[in-house]
């Protein structure tokens, strides 16, 4: 069943108590952004500004490291594709051969002429006689289009300086476990600020932590409305989650679409108050819903991770903190495909590119075959050994065609909440089990008691 036909819809996460919940709690993510982090390809990917060789000893980790020296030295590399206001981490290990030397780690943040930019410098500084490692955290400032990585010793005290292992990667907001979550797909709730009091006014009746917000074109339209919605839902400690998605996006040919949306969502971001901008990006696309999807697994599933890894490498490289997510029904894991060279089930393709799932478990039944908790254990299995997340959503509308078990439609309310906290118990222990979905805002209002 694809939520896209069903016209503006809304899931909602429904988990018992939830304790040290917050919107925006993070974690490192994403590939490192330096090119040949450790000099195992010698200098590949840096430009040597002089005085720089890679030897074999001392090394911080792996077989080379880089020396400078005895002069004046340092090389850097450029990453492009940056923005302000993202969240990164630079790491990485150093040493020097006297005391008097100081080995330096660091960062230039520049527009996108590659100017500097003011209070755009940040630096790790190593002393020692043998390596250790360190990390900051920085965010870009206004203007940033660039980040310059670079190693440099000064010219100073004749001797060595040393580095190794250097990681430059963007900070994610992670998803905690236990959250409550609601989609909401009705432009109209959006619109005004009594619409805006009353979904929030809802989700905290009803526990809700998360929402996934539908945007479209209309976050350039109506920024402002997202603005405030948001800042009131992070006032309240509800997470947001740009919401948006369309089956046809899947297709390769049509990727520029939904990594367009991301730009935007990305832009509105990073013109937006620290409080008003979204925390992760939740999309919607369901191949199998494609009129050629029985004859074209192969090439729509390949697209579709395709499209996932994108998707996630946009916001990586840009800085963005955002996760990115998406719904699967629970049949993927009876569809196999090959993937960069990897046959597997679809549904572990797609944990693989991304940083959590919503798995769409529609049953209205908790325990025994083909329910709630057996279509979930793969999945969560699964997300456990990649250390990510995955969420079970449940149906309360009454989709047109498909049999009463996918929803709790026909039970009400109570009926739904008793049969959530049997699955809610059974994977209380599981690190991987994030929460609940509950399909949708318009039909939880609505739905009998």
């Amino acid at each position: 069943m694809s939520k896209r036909a069903e016209a503006m819809m809304t899931l909602v996460f429904l988990v018992g108590g939830i304790v040290g919940f917050t919107p925006t709690e993070t974690r490192a993510a994403g590939a490192n952004l330096t090119v040949n982090p450790g000099f195992e390809q010698n200098l590949s990917g840096w430009t040597n500004w002089g005085g720089v060789s890679v030897v074999t000893s001392p090394v911080g980790g792996g077989a080379k490291a880089a020396r400078m020296g005895p002069g004046e030295s340092g090389a850097g590399q450029i990453v492009e594709g940056v923005g302000p206001n993202g969240n990164y981490v630079l790491s990485g290990s150093g040493a020097v051969s006297n005391s008097n030397e100081i080995a330096i780690i660091g960062v230039d943040l520049m527009d996108a002429n590659g100017a500097k930019l003011p209070n755009g410098k940040f630096e790790l500084r190593f002393d020692g006689g043998s390596y250790t490692k360190k990390s900051l955290a920085f965010t870009t400032v206004p203007g940033t289009a660039k980040i310059q990585i670079y190693i440099y010793k000064n010219p100073n005290a004749g001797g060595y300086a040393y580095t190794d292992d250097i990681s430059l990667s963007s900070v994610l907001n992670d998803l905690p476990n236990g959250v409550k979550a609601m989609w909401v797909w009705d432009l109209a709730d959006t619109a005004t600020a009594a619409k805006r009091g009353e979904l929030i006014s809802f989700s905290l009746t009803k526990g809700v932590n998360l929402l996934y917000l539908y945007t479209g074109n209309a976050l350039v339209t109506y920024p402002d409305r997202y603005r405030a919605l948001i800042a009131l839902a992070h006032a309240n400690g509800i997470r947001v989650e740009a919401l948006d998605g369309q089956s046809d996006w899947v297709r390769g040919a049509n990727h520029g679409y939904p990594l367009e949306r991301i730009r935007q969502v990305m832009s509105y971001n990073g013109a937006s108050a620290a409080n008003e901008r979204f925390d992760g990006i939740h999309h919607d696309n369901e191949p199998h819903t494609l009129p050629d999807w029985e004859t074209n697994k192969q090439s729509l599933g390949s697209d579709y991770v395709d499209l996932a890894r994108k998707s996630v490498g946009l916001l990586r490289s840009g800085g963005s903190p955002m996760t990115y997510s998406g719904d699967i029904p629970f049949w993927y894991e009876t569809v196999t495909i090959t993937y960069a060279g990897a046959t597997k089930e679809l549904y572990k393709h797609i944990l693989d590119a991304m940083d959590y799932v919503t798995l769409m478990d529609y049953r209205d039944y908790a325990e025994g075959a083909d329910g709630i908790i057996q279509n979930g254990a793969n999945e969560i299995a699964y997300g456990r050994t990649l250390g990510k997340k995955v969420v079970l959503g449940v149906e309360t509308y009454d989709v047109p065609g498909n049999p009463e078990f996918v929803t709790f439609y026909q039970e009400g309310e109570a009926f739904m909440n008793a049969e959530l906290a049997k699955v809610n118990a059974y994977y209380a222990a599981s690190p991987n089990y994030a929460g609940y979905a509950v399909h949708y805002y318009t039909t939880y209002k609505t739905m009998l008691p």
